[in-house]
């Protein structure tokens, strides 16, 4: 093999990268370039209020240490943390970097999904936003266009949200539903799997395409579910 191949090859295994979300405050970068950590630096310090802790390089990966349980606090830190997340992919993707998967890899205790991304000619500016389905019966939309409300509301229909409001300052919609859509039981769950079918027909229609879907942070009791995140193109 020549020399000209052996750089190519070296090239090409140098497409793909990794984030993973381990313990409960540490955030992984797996074969970024070093461009993309100081990217990621800023994102976390511009929208993770508590802070970075510290920070460590390993020969095969940089970690990024945050104050508060991002990955497992379900009350007020489960809402910054998807909004951090919002913040990664969304940086992540105007460098270039588009998530191909989001996997379990790792059986550890506390360790999340492993974002692995694919390098590819950065695209357009791109908005992002996500929903969030929490507890038993709570569907949050963070960072969410407010033209999208009223369509949230009218495809899940007034006979099945109980009340809805908006909370963390603005920043998210909660609706709590009637019954307990997540652990619901034959019909009940039948009928959540279609209403979550028919959001993603609306969001659809409006150019908001499923990006991503995450398992962020554990809560209590398992109760939390993954995230979803979506991304449209700015016109």
């Amino acid at each position: 093999m020549s020399k000209s191949n052996v750089n190519n090859i070296s090239d090409i295994l140098e497409q793909h990268a990794c984030v993973t979300l381990n313990m409960t405050d540490c955030l992984r970068l797996i074969r970024f370039p070093a461009s993309i950590i100081d990217v990621i630096r800023q994102v976390i310090i511009t929208n993770w209020p508590r802070g970075l802790n510290k920070e460590r390089q390993d020969i095969d990966f940089y970690e990024f240490k945050l104050y508060g349980n991002p990955w497992w606090d379900p009350n007020d830190d489960a809402i910054l943390s998807r909004i951090l997340m919002i913040h990664i992919l969304s940086a992540l993707y105007k460098h270039g970097w588009y998530l191909l998967t989001s996997t379990q890899i790792s059986k550890r205790l506390y360790d999340k999904d492993s974002l692995i991304f694919q390098l590819r000619v950065p695209q357009p500016e791109t908005s992002f936003f996500a929903i969030s389905f929490n507890d038993y019966d709570k569907l949050r939309l963070i960072c969410v266009p407010h033209e999208l409300i009223p369509l949230v509301q009218q495809t899940l229909g007034k006979a099945m949200i109980q009340r809805e409001a908006w909370c963390d300052g603005g920043k998210v919609y909660q609706f709590k539903l009637h019954g307990n859509p997540w652990i619901g039981h034959k019909k009940e769950a039948i009928i959540s799997r279609i209403k979550l079918l028919s959001l993603l027909d609306c969001f659809n229609t409006f150019g908001w395409k499923l990006y991503a879907s995450i398992d962020i942070s554990q809560g209590d009791e398992g109760r939390d579910t993954d995230s979803w995140v979506f991304r449209r193109d700015i016109q």
